[in-house]
């Protein structure tokens, strides 16, 4: 055990999270899932909910089928998503699903999952689903994961309000109320002042603001009154998704994210325009002369920069994820993705694993993104499947807005126990037809790899030339993962030196 590395580990953790986790372990060992038993009687007589809810339950459906199909047999996260629930769906004819007695069903994450979908069956009109929804929350309420904090609990307290809100009696009063109050603590914790959620991953994100979309929903047909936080938080979390949705109607990949993980950004951005809680014509970022637009969302440490309808980019210049949950933090610190008249090209390599394998390794390494490792070495100390020990802190120096290009210019010091304490900064410069990419490395004494990934179908269809520092193909094939564990090929670049109290590189790609 490399125990300086687990030290670093264990000194970011939160107060609340290691106080919490003795009785996490206890109530584990017990293994009993709670009864059904004297369930709550679901409320009757809902008006008919809007036809976009209708249609983003039945996507979360279709999402969820096709999800756990790419998933292995067997893994623990098969075994979380088929408790998930996402079967339900929109329409009460389809027959409804066994009876729910997973070895992991009681766990609280995917009960407060199941809890979400229930109540939404239950709200379009599916009967008999007392009993499933009673086993859910109680599952949650009696193991709220306050050992693990962040996108966890707050899907506990979202199940809890869900299920609460559709049900009624003493039980499910505690319910919304117990949720209740941990969306009063969790929300402003969690999301930021530029509306992103604090583990920096769009596909995280957009599941948990759905999920507060749905518990509005719901509390509203039940007549409860929605406190103005969770609407105040769905806006500016709306906002943010719109602000990041690339121009083929996805998201970066940066950290822990893919395109079959959480509901399409369009479907959730939809949702809440139903609600009226988005405005499409109000999003961050919008440029309606179609020009050069550059966005800083700075809590969350993204830039994006757009050169009319041509280029499209996306830049990670932040902290690389939460501060006391990091589980879901790739060594990705100045990387970016690239998207070429609506098509991404300048790829990340997304998510192969959520085990601690060989392929959670290289999900993980800077070594899989577009950016400098230095010294063979990880910018962030990323291990096991949700490990970090040591970490980057990377910050934007300068924006530039010309009407010929925009630039961006940032650094971190993921590196600072190198020799020397070497720091990356990286300046990108982007017009209609080019991205200049420079490097610097200041101090230090290390080798530098900088990489460069590119999807090779879009490689293909349109001449892409790189210019400047040598960067050759590697050897072995390249892939990268859109969606868990579907590889598709790419084309990796790398280009190396030697840092000698200094370093300077970069490429030009044009198009």
């Amino acid at each position: 055990m490399n125990l300086p590395r687990v030290a670093r580990t264990l000194a970011q953790l939160h107060p609340v999270q290691v106080l919490a986790r003795p009785v996490a372990l206890g109530g584990r060992a017990l293994g009993r899932g709670p009864t059904a038993a004297l369930a709550p009687r679901l409320r009757p007589g809902f008006a008919p909910p809007n036809a976009p809810f209708v249609a983003f339950a039945e996507s979360e459906r279709v999402r969820g089928r096709a999800r756990l199909a790419a998933i292995p047999e067997g893994s623990l996260l098969h075994a979380y998503e088929r408790a998930y629930g996402y079967e339900l769906g929109a329409d009460p004819t389809v027959p409804a699903p066994g009876a729910w007695d997973g070895p992991v069903a009681s766990h609280p994450f995917p009960a407060s999952v199941r809890a979400r979908r229930l109540a939404v069956a239950a709200r379009l009109g599916r009967p008999g689903l007392s009993a499933e929804l009673a086993r859910a929350c109680r599952a949650v309420a009696l193991g709220l994961e306050l050992h693990l904090l962040a996108n966890h609990l707050l899907e506990n307290a979202i199940g809890l309000v869900c299920g609460g809100a559709v049900a009624r009696g003493p039980e499910a009063e505690a319910w919304w109320r117990l949720g209740s109050r941990l969306l009063s603590w969790q929300l402003p914790e969690q999301f930021l002042d530029d509306g992103g959620h604090f583990e920096l991953s769009a596909s995280y994100h957009l599941a948990l603001t759905a999920g507060l979309l749905e518990a509005i929903e719901l509390s509203q047909a039940a007549g409860r009154e929605v406190p103005a936080l969770w609407r105040v938080t769905v806006q500016k979390a709306l906002a943010w998704a719109a602000a990041v949705r690339a121009p083929d109607g996805t998201y970066p990949l940066f950290n822990d994210a893919a395109l079959d993980s959480a509901p399409e950004i369009d479907s959730v951005l939809a949702l809440g325009a139903a609600l009226g809680l988005h405005s499409a014509a109000g999003a961050s970022g919008a440029s309606p002369d179609d020009g050069p637009a550059l966005l800083h969302l700075a809590a969350t440490g993204w830039v994006i920069l757009r050169s009319g309808e041509r280029a499209w980019l996306a830049f990670d210049a932040g902290m690389d994820g939460a501060a006391y949950q990091p589980g879901h933090v790739h060594a990705d610190a100045l990387t970016f993705e690239l998207w070429l008249e609506g098509e991404r090209a300048v790829v990340d390599y997304g998510v192969s694993s959520y085990i601690a394998d060989r392929d959670r390794e290289e999900t993980r390494a800077t070594r899989a993104h577009n950016t400098v490792e230095l010294g063979g070495a990880d910018s962030s100390e990323v291990w096991s499947a949700f490990r970090v020990g040591r970490r980057a802190r990377a910050q934007v120096r300068r924006l530039d807005r010309a009407p010929s290009h925009l630039a961006v210019e940032a650094e971190h010091d993921g590196y600072r126990f190198l020799p020397g304490a070497p720091v990356h900064r990286r300046a990108l410069e982007l017009s209609e037809r080019e991205l200049v990419i420079r490097d610097e490395i200041v101090g230090g004494t290390t080798s530098a790899c900088s990489r460069l990934r590119l999807d090779e179908a879009a490689l293909q269809r349109r001449s892409i030339a790189l210019e400047g520092v040598q960067l050759t193909p590697e050897r072995s094939p390249g892939v990268w993962h859109p969606c868990f564990r579907q590889p598709r090929a790419a084309v990796v670049f790398s280009g190396r030196g030697e840092v000698r109290d200094g370093w300077r590189g970069g490429f030009r790609l044009r198009w």
